[in-house]
């Protein structure tokens, strides 16, 4: 009898072990960040084409360009940060989420100095990260959490 209720356990069990609960499996995420100094460069704000990104300026200075890897399928947030030395909000930064040919997929371009995006991918693919100093101190840091769609 032990025998035979040992034998038919067995598959149970092993049928048992291979289901994962779902609070278990959590999403992999990519994290990081990197720090930005770059002279602020008011020709977007003055000629008044600031939403058409930092490539639309004719003096390239105060933009910098980071390419990422897209890694596969699932959702990229971004974060720009820079300190207000004069704690007026005088300053003004933006970030700009640009494919492969340099065309925006997203932008956040308010009149601050932190400014955030949210994209979904549906594939691995190359972006270029694009932050330009309009009117803030020189110094920002972008960071960036890369979610696994489930």
């Amino acid at each position: 009898m032990s025998r035979r209720l040992a034998l038919t356990a067995l598959p149970l069990l092993a049928v048992a072990m291979t289901v994962v609960p779902a609070h278990a499996a959590k999403p992999k995420v990519v994290k990081g960040s990197y720090d930005v100094t770059k002279p602020p460069n008011p020709t977007l704000e003055a000629t008044g084409v600031a939403a058409d990104g930092c490539d639309s300026s004719p003096i390239p200075t105060g933009t910098d360009d980071h390419a990422f890897k897209v890694p596969a399928a699932g959702t990229l947030a971004i974060t720009l940060d820079s300190k207000d030395p004069s704690g007026a909000g005088r300053t003004d930064w933006d970030l700009y989420v640009l494919d492969a040919e340099r065309n925006i997929i997203n932008s956040s371009h308010g009149e601050t100095s932190h400014e955030e995006t949210i994209d979904k991918f549906k594939k691995a693919q190359p972006i270029t990260i694009q932050v330009c100093n309009l009117a803030g101190a020189p110094d920002a840091t972008v960071s960036y959490v890369f979610t696994y769609k489930s």
